[in-house]
């Protein structure tokens, strides 16, 4: 009997702790949303500038997204493809990326993201 009570004392205990000291819930207040797209009014090209091979790429309007130039070069002595990328996202101005040496310029392109 004194296991039945003490396990009738430990269920009514657990059942309280549960049951009776519930607290009411919160919402977390909602701070400002922003809302963010891709860039539009894109452009790229291939460039030559003082000897160096690559791509530029530029958008007019962000929309709070960001974007990057990148290019594929094709490597004079075998014909062999390398693919490359500005480092750096831009959410405005001259986004510029160089081929290796010993590569031209094949392909200019743009890369873009929603944030």
């Amino acid at each position: 009997m004194k296991k039945s009570w003490s396990a009738l004392i430990s269920g009514s205990l657990m059942a309280i702790s549960v049951l009776g000291f519930q607290s009411t819930a919160t919402a977390a207040s909602a701070g400002p949303v922003t809302v963010t797209a891709h860039p539009s009014g894109c452009s790229y090209q291939t460039l030559v500038l003082d000897g160096h091979r690559g791509a530029s790429a530029q958008c007019t309007k962000s929309n709070g997204g960001h974007y990057k130039a990148i290019v594929v070069c094709r490597r004079v002595l075998n014909g062999d493809k390398v693919s490359r990328e500005a480092a750096a996202w831009k959410s405005s101005g001259l986004s510029t990326v160089w081929c290796p040496p010993e590569t031209i310029e094949e392909t200019a392109g743009i890369m873009t993201k929603a944030s």
